[in-house]
């Protein structure tokens, strides 16, 4: 992603980067590639995020190219990742905080990796609430069965696959490559899939027992299931297979980046730690929290909410370019007298669109959640527009709700009982950009916390 930013304050607003890739940072064009009714479709970029189910490879709601067929698989289960159906799994959400503040209370005064911790909470956060019931990362304080590390490990393949999707059919696309690639260690971590979908279908089944039938668990996959026995929208036992799996490939990596950012970016600025402590501490003190914290009273917390939009902002989960494909008829870009004919790929990064200087200030590289409670009606209608924090338009993700829960949540619950120090506050971390932009290096002392509530 610093590769992008670079090329574009060398080379303008429009880049070419490949024979049939060009790529922007014009927020004019944001409405026609990317918004609601757009004829632009996903690349082929997307194509090894199909996932392998047994009835052969399927693409997910994130992956699927067509606008159409898209909208046949999100329109069924949408509701399921509304807010107001959301609220009703927090009790997931709260067990899962609970293991976390368990955890620490037991590690203050010591050095941990709380990146890795964050990580492991969002993965048991979301195997939760899709299925009520974890693989106990945080229990066991592992990565269990390597299932991050071979997501990692997929997501290297898919972002290098993605520049040549036609590879990827003699590759894992291929059922033969993909069983013989189980007998080769440095291949099986790729391999990721099979891991995750069997986890998946083993939840699925469960659903089948008479006990399950009867008592509704009212986690995702049983709204899923309820939508298919409705008999308004069927959904396959597959189509089930492939939505409980997508919320596990990108709810796990996608929500703990961001915590990341969040406490990393607290760290790194007093100011604006001092700042949201202080906000917390008074709705405490004003008996505005609950134990645990809610949404609804997250919500509320304006300080807050601004520190995290604004730690998406900084560190948004995608650093490669979100692809599109030029309509049929070609794509005239207004003001400049350039065509772009039909089928060439266009797209956005987000990391890029979220540093605009133009959109967000002068100091638009710096972490100040202030701008978001200072900017005007217009100008937060353009901070939004050039946030691809989720994606953009139509296919923004359905997750992004489940995600806002879990931080807005955890981090206000966490700061309660706990503070966090960098180790070596001069050692920034590193950053690994493979369509997920993942961070290493978040070594922290837990330190108790004594609140100001006098």
């Amino acid at each position: 992603m610093e590769y992008h930013l670079q090329l574009h304050k060398k080379y303008g607003k429009l880049v070419r980067i490949g024979p049939n890739h060009v790529m922007f940072s014009d927020a004019a064009l944001i409405p026609p590639v990317y918004g609601i009714g757009s004829k632009f479709m996903k690349s082929n970029f997307y194509l090894p995020f199909d996932i392998k189910t047994p009835t052969g490879m399927m693409s997910t709601v994130f992956s699927e190219r067509d606008g159409t067929a898209h909208r046949g698989i999100r329109r069924p289960i949408a509701n399921a990742y509304a807010l107001s159906t959301l609220k009703e799994l927090e009790p997931m959400n709260d067990a899962c905080s609970a293991t976390i503040v368990q955890k620490f209370n037991g590690l203050v005064g010591q050095d941990i990796d709380l990146g890795t911790w964050l990580h492991w909470y969002a993965f048991d956060t979301i195997t939760s609430i899709t299925f009520s019931n974890t693989l106990g990362f945080m229990e066991q304080e592992r990565d269990i069965d390597r299932i991050i590390e071979s997501i990692e490990g997929r997501l290297m393949y898919n972002s290098v696959i993605g520049q040549a999707p036609y590879l990827h059919k003699y590759l894992f696309g291929s059922t033969l490559v993909s069983n013989l690639a189980n007998l080769i260690p440095s291949l099986r971590i790729m391999n990721t899939s099979k891991y995750i979908v069997a986890f998946a279908a083993k939840q699925l089944q469960r659903y089948s027992s008479q006990d399950f039938n009867t008592v509704p668990l009212k986690d995702m996959l049983d709204r899923f299931r309820r939508t298919k026995d409705s008999g308004e929208e069927l959904i396959s036992d597959s189509r089930m297979l492939s939505h409980a799996t997508s919320n596990i490939f990108a709810g796990s990596d996608t929500t703990a980046a961001s915590l990341r950012s969040i406490f990393y970016n607290l760290c790194r600025n007093p100011r604006a730690h001092d700042t949201l402590l202080s906000e917390l501490d008074s709705a405490e003190r004003n008996g505005q929290l609950s134990d645990p914290v809610t949404f609804s009273e997250a919500q509320n917390l304006p300080y807050l909410q601004a520190v995290i939009r604004e730690a998406l902002r900084m560190h948004p989960a995608v650093g490669l370019l979100l692809e599109r494909v030029v309509p049929p008829g070609g794509f005239e870009i207004e003001g400049t007298g350039i065509f772009l004919p039909e089928g060439t790929i266009i797209g956005a990064n987000p990391w890029v669109m979220a540093r605009d200087e133009k959109v967000y200030g002068s100091d638009a590289y710096e972490f100040r959640p202030e701008r978001w409670l200072e900017a005007s009606p217009e100008e937060l209608k353009l901070m939004e527009r050039n946030d691809f924090s989720f994606g953009a338009g139509a296919r923004t993700c359905l997750g992004k709700n489940i995600s806002l829960l879990e931080m807005s949540k955890l981090v206000p619950q966490l700061y309660r009982q706990f503070d966090f120090e960098l180790t070596d506050p001069e050692k920034e971390w590193e950053l690994h950009d493979y369509w997920f932009v993942k961070q290493t290096g978040l070594m922290c002392k837990v330190k108790r916390r004594s609140k100001n509530l006098g």
